[in-house]
Parts: C-alpha cells; sequence; structure tokens
C-alpha cells in the first residue's frame, strides 16, 4: 500500500519517454518515432496513451495578448493497458503532419514541441515533452523564396489562436520587411498566410496584405476579412514554381 501511494505523487511511477526520429521534420511529411514505457515499483493501469503536437501560440485575453500552449494535432497510441513493476514496453507511432503546421521560420517564431501525455490510474498525469522544429513544404518554400527575390526579409512570424483554420485552431502570419534598395520601399511591410482552401479545404489558399503603416501583431489574422480592399486571396494549385509565384506576388505587392 505504501509503494502505491508513493507511486500516486509521482514516486516510483511508470517512466515515459519519446523518442523521436528526428527533431526536424516539414510540414505535410510523417512524423515518426517511439514511446518507451518502463514500468515503476508497483503495477499500474495505464487508460491511454496520447501524443499531442503542441507550439505556443497568442491569445487575447482581457484585451492582452498572452502566449498559451495550444494542441493542434493529437494522436492516440493505445488502448487501456497494465504496467507491470520493471516491465519493459516500446510503441512505435506515425503522425502525418498538417500542411498548416507552425512553422520554425524567421527571427520570431512560436515555440514547438511533442508531449506525450499518460494517464495512469493514481498517479499525477506525467508528461514526456520534446522539442520539435518544422521547416516550410515545398509550396512554403517556393512563396518564401519568391518574396525574398522581390526582396522582403522575414522579421516573425507569430502564431494566434484563430477558427479560420479549424483542422489547427491556429494560423501563423508571416510579416516581411522590405530590404534596402528594394523597390518596394513604399510599402512599410507585407503580411502572409496560408489558408485552407476555400475551394476544397484540402490545398492551401494565400492571403496577401500589403501594409503602407505598421499595423502591429497580428493585424492580419484580426482583421482578414475577404471584402477588405486590403486584402489579397490567391487560390494555390500546389505546384507552383517560384517564378510563377514570384509574379503573382509582384502583382499583388506593386
Amino acid at each position: 500500500m505504501f509503494d502505491k501511494l508513493m507511486a500516486a505523487v509521482g514516486i516510483g511511477n511508470a517512466r515515459i519517454d519519446t523518442m523521436l526520429d528526428t527533431d526536424t521534420a516539414e510540414a505535410g511529411s510523417v512524423l515518426k518515432g517511439e514511446i518507451h514505457i518502463v514500468g515503476g515499483e508497483v503495477s499500474q493501469e495505464l487508460d491511454a496513451l496520447v501524443l499531442d503536437l503542441a507550439s505556443e501560440a497568442i491569445q487575447e485575453v482581457d484585451d492582452e495578448k498572452v502566449k498559451v500552449p495550444h494542441a493542434w494535432a493529437t494522436l492516440r497510441l493505445s488502448e487501456p493497458m497494465t504496467i507491470q513493476p520493471g516491465e519493459e514496453r516500446t510503441l512505435p507511432f506515425e503522425m502525418t503532419l498538417p500542411l498548416l503546421s507552425p512553422l520554425s521560420v524567421g527571427r520570431e517564431h512560436p515555440r514547438t514541441w511533442v508531449a506525450t501525455r499518460a494517464d495512469i490510474a493514481m498517479a499525477i498525469d506525467p508528461r514526456d515533452k520534446d522539442p520539435l522544429r518544422i521547416l516550410p513544404g515545398e509550396l512554403q518554400r517556393n512563396v518564401f523564396e519568391a518574396m525574398d527575390q522581390l526582396g522582403f526579409t522575414m522579421t516573425s512570424a507569430p502564431l494566434e489562436l484563430s477558427r479560420k483554420n479549424p483542422a489547427t485552431g491556429c494560423l501563423q502570419e508571416f510579416e516581411f520587411k522590405p530590404t534596402t534598395g528594394s523597390r518596394f520601399r513604399h510599402l512599410d511591410e507585407a503580411e502572409i498566410a496560408f489558408l485552407p482552401s476555400a475551394q476544397d479545404g484540402e490545398g492551401l489558399d494565400l492571403l496577401i496584405q500589403r501594409d503602407t503603416r505598421a499595423t502591429g501583431l497580428g493585424s492580419l489574422l484580426s482583421e482578414m476579412a475577404g471584402t477588405d480592399e486590403q486584402f489579397t486571396r490567391i487560390s494555390l494549385a500546389g505546384n507552383e514554381t517560384t517564378e510563377t509565384l514570384r509574379k503573382q506576388l509582384e502583382s499583388v505587392l506593386t
């Protein structure tokens, strides 16, 4: 009985470790890894084992913007099981990263991690967190490269909680400043965001805002509307080259 009471407060409890094949992955790719479980000093019931992908997202609370942890993808790893004292188990997993995963780009971007949650009877919920760096997929890379060719530098990429993307519950804004000598110096900044396709919901659209004045963090996601003249929405087929995107962006930003 004493051992079980100690396990209930985390002493002698089962240990759960997440081992990722890599801590860097592309949006749209498959994240692979293993969950290692080592039993503690007593037998314990594990009711559920869940893998969360989470990031720090901006939320407005009482007219203030604060960063909160937000789980934007979840994978159930196992059915209920009993972990015997000292028992070792390994559970491999695969998880497809959404195309609209928060990206680790720009000088300022959201912190992202993999969190493994275990619902163990008579125990504090143990969590194993591992940092994850998500790189742009091919289409997103082409967009960023097109902006670079037009003379823009990405300054930040904040993530906000948003209903505009019900799949993850958040959207990321990419903020760009024209570089010295750029012919777009008349702009204070340009902001873009990838959205679920308005046509089929499976592909991506590109929302673009050209600012002749500073609008502050989160302006794109908080103010965007299809009828607002300062916003332009482009439907993407998914196979656009950097050159094609450069011409489209140049037309919008000029």
